[in-house]
């Protein structure tokens, strides 16, 4: 089988692996947001930006908006149709890990690729609506395009480096072509090819500042000199304000992005200690070393250029993760024989055995001090538990008989495969019960007035607001109203029948005043939020 059929295989099983069980999801969290977004475009709030109660969002441009609506078109706004665009870029980003690693050998591809989607983060983030995803796409095919064209000199392939830096723009503005154009400079400078270094950094300047100059020629034409301000407010002051400190992504991202992410500081840190100042000598370009070099350039440049800002969210780094798999890689393979590696490989391999039955136990424990403690915490179990015994079955009697490399690739892929079910079959069910808010939201609406307004104190905009707003028919839709919580008073001036919805640990700060004049009709939550549902009485 050649490996662009094996790439194909590649793209249509994880794109069906990240999209398995949407169509029953609710949105939840950051999710809320983009279905609104598609929601409101498909009212006709159309413009170089997504629109949020009527008013432009600076944060986004509205391309992936615009994907995530076209797909709407499949099966309504649900999760499926607005995770499908992001999920066909991860796809693509699987595929591109793969061919890249199978420049080197069939299974270093495939290691990769059976490490990056057992980053659990990766995983959480291909499964959700992201404009990231196409940066991480952008940047990966930057660096595929670059490697191969070194490798196979065909330089050609390179002029269609600028459509990609264009197209992270396009769906992630600046930051969208800073990665991929960082990744081309710091690649080029790992081979020690100045000039080039030079050439591709002038050249990523121009497009990004031609796509910057015409991007602001269209807000100045949509609305004026007020909205360039602030769009200029959220994708740079925002983004740079004090926030997570520096080493943010060096520490939480350990945990989040494993396996690939720990193992690659692994390989990074074995090779520095066995080189030294050879780590980027110069080398063969079709060596190991060439691509490991490469590689550590393409991570770094990333997770330290996004260390700067103050703002840092683990999806900010999502086009880093790809290089963190192939690195990874290198503990499998183990192209050098370190011990070390031999050594990681084998604890590792041990703790995949056990996996399985590790999680069924915590599955039948969780379940029991649940019931126990009597928490109305739905865990999923049955499923999940002949899911774990299978797999522990295969990982136990199904690699005795073959080859020691097949033998480690099919360890890898079962014990991924353990991370998908515990994903898909028990976090996921978990995540949407307790963030859940279309409970709430449906005895609300059987309270609310006919053309009365719902107004949030000291909720949003653009926070617990969002998860009622998702939930609503949207031939009932109406924007909400917002006060205050210092200025609650402001209450007292609406029509008597309005519902009014606090945060239940803040109604303290309710004024007694308007305490006299609110009655309790409800109370549950807003995803994780416990909000309390007040009516304005007459006086």
């Amino acid at each position: 089988m050649s490996k662009r059929t094996i790439a194909i295989y590649i793209f249509l099983a994880s794109t069906a692996l990240f999209l398995a069980g949407l169509h029953t999801t609710e949105f939840v969290r950051i999710n809320c947001r983009f279905g609104l977004f598609v929601h409101e475009m498909a009212e006709g709030t159309i413009g170089p930006f997504p629109f949020l109660y009527g008013e432009p969002y600076y944060d986004y441009l509205s391309i992936h908006t615009y994907l995530m609506y076209v797909a709407s078109f499949l099966g309504g706004v649900n999760m499926l149709t607005a995770t499908l665009p992001s999920a066909l870029a991860a796809g693509g980003v699987m595929s591109l890990t793969y061919l890249i690693g199978a420049r080197m050998s069939n299974k270093f591809g495939l290691f990769a690729v059976i490490l990056l989607v057992a980053s659990y983060e990766f995983l959480c983030i291909a499964r959700a609506p992201s404009p990231d995803m196409f940066v991480a796409f952008a940047t990966i095919l930057s660096f595929y395009l670059m490697y191969t064209a070194e490798r196979d000199k065909k330089a050609i392939r390179l002029l269609i480096l600028p459509l990609l830096f264009i197209l992270g723009f396009a769906v992630r503005g600046p930051i969208g072509a800073v990665i991929p154009i960082g990744v081309v400079c710091a690649y080029y400078l790992s081979m020690r090819r100045w000039k080039t270094v030079v050439a591709a950094g002038i050249l990523g300047t121009l497009v990004m500042a031609c796509c910057i100059m015409l991007l602001i020629i269209i807000i100045y034409d949509e609305g004026g000199r007020e909205m360039v301000k602030a769009f200029q407010g959220a994708q740079v002051g925002n983004r740079m304000s004090s926030g997570k400190p520096f080493w943010f992504y060096f520490t939480n991202a350990m945990g989040s992005y494993s396996l690939a992410y720990p193992l690659a500081f692994l390989v990074m840190g074995t090779y520095v200690w066995i080189e030294r100042k050879k780590y980027f000598a110069k080398v063969p370009s079709d060596s190991y070393a060439a691509l490991r070099q490469g590689l550590t350039a393409w991570f770094f440049v990333i997770i330290l250029g996004m260390s700067i800002p103050g703002t840092k969210h683990l999806r900010y780094v999502v086009s880093a993760i790809p290089a963190a798999a192939l690195l990874a890689a290198f503990v499998l393979v183990n192209p050098d024989k370190l011990k070390i590696f031999k050594k990681v490989r084998d604890i590792f391999l041990k703790i995949c055995k056990i996996a399985p039955f590790v999680a069924l136990a915590g599955v039948i424990i969780g379940a029991i001090v649940l019931k126990v403690l009597k928490i109305d915490l739905p865990v999923p179990m049955f499923l999940p538990a002949i899911m774990f015994l299978i797999l522990g079955f295969a990982l136990i009697g199904g690699t005795r008989k073959i080859k020691d490399t097949d033998r480690i690739m099919l360890t890898v892929a079962l014990t991924a495969m353990l991370f998908f079910v515990i994903k898909i079959m028990i976090i996921e069910p978990i995540e949407t019960y307790s963030e859940s808010s279309y409970k709430l939201v449906k005895k609300i609406e059987g309270l609310r007035p006919v053309d009365s307004k719902l107004v949030f104190c000291g909720i949003g905009p653009d926070g617990e607001d969002l998860k009622y707003c998702i939930n609503l028919k949207r031939s009932k839709f109406y924007i909400p109203a917002f006060i205050a919580l210092d200025k609650n008073e402001e209450i007292l001036n609406l029509k008597p029948g309005t519902l009014i919805i606090f945060k239940s640990n803040k109604t303290k700060s309710i004024k007694p005043e308007v305490g006299k004049r609110l009655q309790e009709v409800a109370k549950g939550d807003l995803g994780h939020r416990i909000c309390t549902v007040y009516k304005l009485k007459k006086k």
